[in-house]
């Protein structure tokens, strides 16, 4: 991915690779837990990935 890490704050939209991994979702980081991110997905609650699961829009 071409966007530096430390591109992806609290608030970034994204997308987030979930379930078997062909499924990609919208959501905003809601937190940076060191290598860690929580992307929330609205309605459908919270993911916990890291970087490579996570595209930045």
């Amino acid at each position: 991915m071409a966007h530096e890490q430390d591109s992806l704050t609290v608030r970034t939209p994204v997308q987030v690779r979930v379930g078997d991994g062909h499924l990609w979702r919208f959501g905003r980081i809601a937190k940076v837990d060191g290598d860690r991110y929580v992307v929330d997905l609205g309605a459908d609650g919270t993911v916990t990935t890291t970087r490579n699961n996570i595209r930045r829009l």
